[in-house]
């Protein structure tokens, strides 16, 4: 049956029959909706037909819109004309009809987002009476769908076009399978192949999926796959299957090949070796398969194009029938790789070429068959400046018709390659080479490598060893580079490292000599140095800088002379300058003093200049001054710093301080030591008198302390003076600087009978060493109230009447030791001893009588006997009798002594009355005389009420049930009797015995869907056992099913629609029973069906209100919205024109501040007002390129200082060369008179001696002999050899040996 329809006319006729009782409608309503075709699949391309009922009010009512949607989000518009079932009559109670889609408006895929598993879901929505909104709909609200149980997918096709390739095709072959799939929803498709024998298609292999190949699936796709099979002969077939992973293609396809079964192929081909000699053995292999077997199986070989016939012999599992065939042979020399073909045949047929290109015969790799040459007897030997190199060379394949040829080289180490000729005279291989081609490569013994190379390019090397060589002259060619020629270094010794770079053709040796003006270099290499080929070598040189000053230059000059070639040479000139070394001393004088603390003692400390320039030394003192700097010290000049040290005025005696006088690395220090200064005091530190309150009696320390304020130990005497002191306090003791103060006890005993108020002084004195002394005394007062008395005791007495009685008092000494006595008393009293002796701070009882006829008060004295303080005490006396008056006494008295209380045990739990009601207690209570009296009062227990826990959080949706998880209420006076949850809507959910276990309970409800959108009130009540209750309340909008419309017109049509569809239905009903004649008329309408009438239309009427709320809260929610908008678009401007202002200020700032000028306010002021934006920018880049031409000029002088500090460096430099040169100078004729005292002496001793030998000549004596003056000869006028100079402008002189002035000369030293 078709449901669809069976849908659409159940609705048609629920709708007319309700709109039958609904006369009373606004606007007209959708109804039964449905769709066709009614089937479960349709193409995509299918065109649909969907239908809805539509309902009038009445005649007059227009229909403006009518839409179907789908939830995809298309819409299609219906015409508003009526289709099917119309009907317009006024008088009929059904005015309406079926609107459908007309042809060709919707297919089946417009309706889904995508076709295959979707079902079409759609709904309508309508206008009615000139409504500019949407306001009916079905199947619910705004969006809502129904489902029509229609798929949309259209079905895969797969073309007849399947093939197989190749066909047919050998065993073991790779096939493929292909065949083209459509689907015009695009859907990728899921083909599976089967391969099968066709005579027995149960016999089959595992299926597979085929590939997609490219393309869309709409246009038609290739899909593949490649196989392979165990199945041969002409009748194999491939079956293949589709889907679109929702529905099957409705056609499968097969498709059928052939296997080759009689033509024999080949596998597994191998050759023993790729390379082999002519002579050697070669083992070829190979597997013949065949698929069916037959006779006459033969193999063969070609290589080369020389054929070999293989033997057959042990089976093969590497193919089906499988059987290995191989030969073992040697192979004749050929020119290149011989390529390998096999060829099988049997009793069928051969093996051959297939039309299509496909070879069975085998192809396998090449084989190479070829001997290397070989190399012997190789040569080499020099022939004036040539080298003549000869090797012998053989090939074993160059023989006869065999056309190998070879080539032959030579290899000369460190050098080229020469290509050798075959020498026909000799048989040998040749070639001359040149000496001086080769010179400049590497001089010495050099190896000749010899390579020989056949036309397969295979070769053999040898260098026979050292056998052949060749010994190439060497040569010298190289440079010395210092590492640096103008050298400042300080006195002491360095190292300076000259390179020697080896250019020549061999490694060398180098012999190294020095020369300097000064002597200097005091050490370089001994040894020749070795430096290899192509490198190079370092060496250093000692240069001892002696003592100098600094700026001494001495000249040196460094020199290699290569040993290869001793011509040649290379050399090095350059200056060692002494540079200037800081360096200084410091010492002290008297490092030693004493001083009192707080004053000052004074050192002096030398600073003396080691170093050989002139330098200022900065020092640092921890003294007075703190720092300073010396004047500028010449070479060996000292300068003497006074330094005052202060010792601190809390030094201690004989304490020691170090002063540090430090300058740079050096340092040296004093040490000053405090004298000892005296200083006592004494004073009372603590006492143990209890001040203002001391007693006759009382034993009293008093602590006095001595202190040392002076800075040494000091050995004290205290002495201590007074009447109430007892014993002797004198002490002597050693007291340390800055130890605490030392203590001394003095003990005070206050006389027993010292009278309240009397006093005594205690005097306290302290001497010690260097006439330090102190004293200080101290008053002990006894308090004013030392002694004093209390009386305690009963001060009322009951007696029966006409009896004596007896007290007793307690007389208690508030002061020291003393003796109290009654002075006076009532005649109605009488005391048995009037004395007592109480020591301070005891009691003592005392007791008296009491006349018989004694009534109303009576009193008496007791006092001291020495301060004669007193107490008074007062009793009353009364007849005794019982009058305890019980009638407000409850429980809090049963714990009272002599009181005995009954209770109500029902309620009683031992301490109290726990539980809830009226409790009677009876309480007997008894008297000191034995009187008792009754007395019962009644004690009231409420009832508390149940204790809800927090209140939860509730949810709930129409139409859905939903779980309300409450925690259990508890009592804590009794139980819980049960526990009732009222939802709100009329319905309730009670709980109660077992279900009030654990700590939750669950209620589910189902809220109806009128209460959709409406606030609702959930009621939570626990009962206890004595009928209290504790009620919780939870209001909570029940939610609506549906999206919620915008405006209010959806919930009063929903709740319209949903009244008059229920007072339809009651009408409906009425009707019914009327035409069965169970209701007579309207007068015995049912009353119950009226109220209900009643209500709906209540309920009607507070939706209306209702609804115009909501309308004029929608309508101020939209007025606010508008106002809140037009406020933050205020706003927004407001703070564009806030960050302006902003940054116009900030400019205006930074204008004010670089501008600095007199009128800087006035100008801010008017920026304030009147902001120029471009102006502020200009003064700013106007500041801007202020600052940079600053840095410029400031650069600028820089740049000047810079010029400056040079002319000032250069002019302190050619002042120091002309100090340099007046030093040689002055030097030079220090030399120069030396030289002339030493001359002048020698020729004295000369003068002598020929004096002498002269005197011996002529027999004379050797005494007569004139020796003269070793120092002055006589003689007149001598002639010295004298030193000649020349001066800067050309003129000479030289120094006169008497006097060592400059005399000026010519050059020949005849003096001018």
């Amino acid at each position: 049956m078709n449901r669809n329809r069976i849908r659409f006319v159940s609705a048609l006729g629920l709708c007319i029959l309700a709109m039958f009782m609904l006369n009373g409608a606004e606007a007209g309503t959708l109804n039964g909706g449905s769709a066709f075709p009614d089937e479960e699949r349709v193409n995509a391309d299918e065109e649909m037909t969907f239908k809805i009922n539509v309902t009038f009010v009445d005649a007059s009512e227009t229909l403006d819109a009518l839409v179907v949607y789908f939830a995809n989000g298309n819409e299609v518009v219906l015409d508003t004309v009526c289709d099917e079932f119309c009907n317009d009559d006024p008088g009929d109670d059904y005015i309406g009809g079926i609107y459908t889609t007309g042809p060709g408006q919707v297919n089946a895929g417009q309706t889904v987002g995508n076709p295959g598993s979707e079902i079409i879901q759609y709904g309508f929505k309508a206008k009615f009476q000139g409504n500019t909104d949407w306001h009916e709909f079905w199947p619910g609200g705004d969006g809502d769908t129904q489902s029509s149980g229609i798929r949309v997918n259209t079905l895969p096709v797969m073309d007849p076009d399947a093939a197989v390739t190749p066909s047919p095709g050998m065993p073991y072959d790779t096939f493929t399978i292909s065949v083209t799939y459509r689907d015009a929803d695009d859907h990728d498709g899921i083909i599976s192949a089967t391969v099968c024998e066709t005579s027995d298609l149960k016999n089959c292999q595992a299926s597979f999926d085929l590939d997609k190949g490219v393309g869309d699936n709409s246009d038609g796709v290739v899909y593949s796959k490649t196989f392979t099979t165990a199945f041969g002969g002409d009748d194999i077939t491939v079956s293949l299957n589709a889907t679109d992973d929702h529905d099957f293609a409705l056609l499968n396809r097969t498709a059928t090949f052939e296997i080759d079964t009689d033509r024999p192929w080949l596998v597994s081909d191998s050759v023993s070796t790729s390379n082999a000699g002519a002579g050697e053995n070669v083992t070829i292999s190979v597997v013949y398969c065949i698929f069916d077997d037959a006779d006459d199986d033969a193999v063969s070989v070609n290589v080369g194009g020389n054929p070999y016939d293989l033997v057959g012999g042990d089976p093969s599992g590497d193919c089906i029938n499988g059987k290995i065939f191989n030969i073992t042979t040697t192979i004749d020399w050929a020119l290149g790789p011989q390529t390998i073909n096999f060829t099988a045949s049997n009793e069928n047929e051969t093996s051959v070429l297939q039309p299509d290109g496909k070879q069975y015969l085998l192809s396998s790799s090449t084989i190479t068959i070829n001997d290397a040459p070989t190399l012997t007897a190789g040569t080499a030997e020099r022939v004036g400046d040539d080298f003549i190199i000869n090797v012998t060379a053989e090939d074993v394949n160059i023989d006869g018709d065999v056309a190998d040829a070879i080539t032959v080289e030579a290899t000369i180490q460190y050098g080229n390659t020469y290509a050798m000729s075959f020498d026909e005279v000799t048989g040998n291989y040749t070639v001359t080479v040149a000496q001086a081609a080769i010179i400049d490569q590497r001089g010495g013994s050099r190896i000749i490598t010899f390579e020989a190379t056949d036309l397969h390019l295979e070769s053999t090397t040898e260098d026979f060893g050292d056998a052949v060589t060749i010994d190439v002259d060497t040569t010298s060619a190289f440079t010395l580079t210092a590492s640096t020629t103008a050298a400042t270094l300080t006195p002491g010794v360095h190292t300076v490292s000259f390179n020697i770079d080896n250019d020549g053709n061999h490694e060398d040796r180098f012999t190294i000599s020095v020369d300097s003006v000064n002597g200097w270099i005091t050490s370089s290499p001994s040894e020749p140095v070795l430096v290899g080929y192509d490198s190079d070598e370092v060496f250093t040189i000692t240069v001892t800088v002696p003592e100098v000053a600094a700026g001494t230059i001495d000249s040196w000059t460094v020199s290699a002379v290569a040993e290869n070639v001793n011509t040649e040479t290379d050399s090095e000139a350059g200056t060692t300058t002494v540079g200037a070394v800081s360096g200084r001393e410091v010492s002290i004088g008297t490092s030693s003093s004493n001083a009192n603390p707080g004053a000052t003692a004074t050192y002096y400390f030398t600073v003396t200049n080691t170093g050989n320039a002139a330098e200022s030394f900065a020092y640092t003192t921890n003294g007075n001054p703190a720092s300073g700097n010396t004047a500028a010290l010449g070479m060996g000049e000292s300068e003497v710093v006074a330094v005052s040290h202060t010792v601190p005025g809390g030094a201690s005696a004989g304490a020691q301080f170090t002063l540090t006088f430090t300058s740079g690395a050096k340092s040296a220090s004093a040490t000053t030591t405090a004298n000892q200064v005296y200083d006592l005091d004494i004073s009372l530190a603590s006492t143990t008198e209890n001040v203002g309150a001391v007693k006759p009696g009382d034993t009293i320390t008093l602590t006095f302390t001595v202190e040392n304020d002076g800075n040494g130990a000091d050995t004290v005497s205290a002495s201590f003076f007074g009447d109430w002191i007892s014993g002797d306090a004198d002490a002597n003791q050693e007291i340390a600087s800055g130890a605490p103060p030392a203590e001394f006890d003095v003990t005070v005993v206050v006389p027993a009978g010292a009278a309240s108020g009397s006093s005594s002084v205690v005097n306290a004195a302290v001497t010690g060493a260097g006439d330090s002394s102190d004293d200080t005394s101290y008053t002990i007062n006894v308090a004013a109230g030392a002694r004093g008395v209390s009386i305690g005791g009963t001060d009322a007495y009951t007696f029966n009447k006409g009896t004596s009685g007896s007290g007793t008092v307690t007389v208690t000494n508030t002061g020291v030791a003393a003796t109290f006595a009654v002075v006076s008393m009532s005649p109605s009293l009488g005391f048995e001893v009037s004395e007592i002796d109480l020591a301070g701070g005891a009691s003592g009882d005392m007791t008296f009588t009491i006349n018989a006829d004694a009534t109303g008060s009576a009193e008496f004295r007791i006092e001291d006997t020495i301060d004669n303080s007193f107490a008074t005490f007062t009793l009353t006396i009364t007849a005794r009798e019982f009058s305890t008056n019980m009638s407000s006494w409850g429980l809090e008295k049963c714990s009272d002594t002599g009181v005995v209380c009954t209770y109500d045990l029902e309620g009683w739990d031992g301490v109290s009355y726990s539980k809830a009601g009226t409790w009677t207690t009876t309480m007997v209570y008894t008297d000191s005389n034995g009187q008792s009296g009754t007395h019962s009062f009644d004690t009231l227990v409420a009832n508390k009420a149940p204790t809800l826990g927090a209140a939860p959080k509730l949810s709930a949706t129409q139409g859905t049930e939903q779980s309300f998880t409450f925690t259990i209420p508890t009592d804590s006076d009794g139980s819980i009797s049960h526990f009732v949850i009222d939802f709100g809507d009329g319905e309730f959910a009670t709980f109660q015995g077992s279900d009030l276990k654990g700590t939750t309970v669950t209620a589910k409800h189902t809220y109806s869907e009128e209460w959709g959108g409406q606030d609702v009130t959930v009621t939570a009540t626990a009962y206890d056992n004595s009928g209290e209750s504790t009620a919780q309340e939870i209001t909570m909008t029940v939610n609506d099913r549906t999206v919620a419309l915008e405006g209010s017109s959806y919930v009063y049509n929903l709740v319209a629609l949903f009244g008059f569809f229920i007072l339809g239905i009651l009408l409906a009903g009425t009707a019914f029973k009327m035409q069965k004649g169970v209701i007579a008329g309207d007068e015995e309408m049912n009353e119950r069906d009226r109220q209900r009438l009643e209500s709906v239309e209540r309920r009607m009427e507070s939706l209306s209100e209702r609804e115009e709320l909501l309308e004029v809260s929608a309508y101020d929610a939209s007025r606010a919205a508008t106002k809140l908008e037009e406020h933050i678009s205020a706003f927004n401007q407001i703070l564009v024109q806030a960050q302006e202002i902003a940054a116009k200020e900030k400019l205006e700032e930074l204008e004010a501040a670089e501008k600095a000028q007199k009128d800087a306010d006035e100008q801010e002021q008017m920026d304030l007002e009147d902001p120029d934006i471009e102006m502020v920018a200009e003064r700013f880049h106007s500041a801007l390129g202020r600052l940079v031409k600053a840095r410029d000029e400031l650069s600028k002088i820089e740049e000047q200082l810079a010029h400056i500090l040079k002319m000032e460096r250069d002019e302190q430099l050619e002042k120091l060369t002309e100090m340099t040169e007046s030093y040689e100078n002055t030097k030079r004729k220090i030399d120069a008179l030396q030289s002339s005292a030493e001359a002048r002496d020698a020729a004295a001793v000369e003068n002598n001696i020929m004096n002498l030998l002269s005197a011996a000549a002529s027999g004379g004596s050797l005494g007569a002999a004139d020796f003269g003056d070793f120092g002055d000869l006589d003689g007149g006028d001598e002639e010295y050899e004298v030193e000649i100079y020349e001066d800067e402008d050309g003129s000479f002189y030289y120094i006169d040996p008497d006097t060592g002035e400059e005399v000026p000369c010519d050059e020949d030293g005849n003096a001018l």
